[in-house]
């Protein structure tokens, strides 16, 4: 192809070139070269030349891309750190809140246990006192029946032996009026005539047991009684 012989040509001018000393610099013909770069330029197809622009651009686009990609990793870590964080905010409030909960919960547990302890404490301190109020009034009541039975014992013999006591004066009050009355009788025989005058009072001589209040007492007492 014609553009390699340009190039080729370009090759030889550099190299038949005179040189500069103690370098490896050269003179070279501007004009000539300029021409022979100028030709390779006007041999190459377009569609090289668009690959040029399009590799020059792909600079760009690659720079583009980079500055693009490097974004939406800074986003992307961005939202993740912002994700993470809020995540670890829900973590920490709901731990908290669970927390919270819990000792809600224990402390509700607690006064519950409480409670039921001071019911069956006072529960249990009532039944003894119910128990012991019961005892004391058994008790009581056990020492009350003692004296009431001793107290009825005493009234029984204090009243026997008032009773005896009244009973043998009425006695000593009977056999008196009864030794009375056979005196009566004694005399009434002695001195009765053969033919009683009709005014004799045939009452005269004997004793009026009526008349002693502490007979007459013992009498009625004694019917009294007896009629019972």
């Amino acid at each position: 192809m014609e553009v390699y012989e340009r190039l080729d040509d370009l090759v030889d001018l550099i190299e038949g070139a005179r040189g500069v000393p103690l370098s490896d610099s050269c003179v070279v013909n501007r004009t000539i070269a300029l021409e022979l770069l100028e030709a390779v330029r006007a041999l190459m197809p377009a569609s090289l030349r668009d690959a040029a622009t399009i590799l020059a651009d792909r600079d760009d686009v690659l720079e583009d891309a980079a500055r693009e990609a490097q974004a939406q990793v800074g986003a992307a870590r961005d939202e993740a750190g912002s994700i993470i964080e809020m995540a670890r905010t829900d973590a920490a409030a709901f731990a908290a809140q669970a927390q919270s909960d819990a000792e809600q919960v224990r402390a509700q547990a607690r006064a519950d246990a409480d409670q039921t302890i001071e019911r069956a404490r006072l529960e249990a301190e009532r039944m003894v006192a119910s128990d012991t109020v019961r005892l004391e009034a058994e008790r009581q009541a056990g020492v009350l029946a003692q004296q009431a039975n001793a107290d009825a014992s005493r009234v029984r013999a204090e009243a026997d032996i008032y009773v005896d006591k009244r009973l043998a004066q009425l006695e000593d009050t009977l056999r008196a009026a009864l030794d009375q009355v056979g005196r009566g009788r004694r005399r009434a025989s002695a001195a009765t005539p053969t033919t009683a005058p009709s005014s004799v009072d045939v009452t005269d001589g004997f004793y009026d047991f009526a008349k002693d209040p502490e007979v007459a007492g013992e009498l009625v007492g004694g019917r009294r009684r007896g009629s019972r």
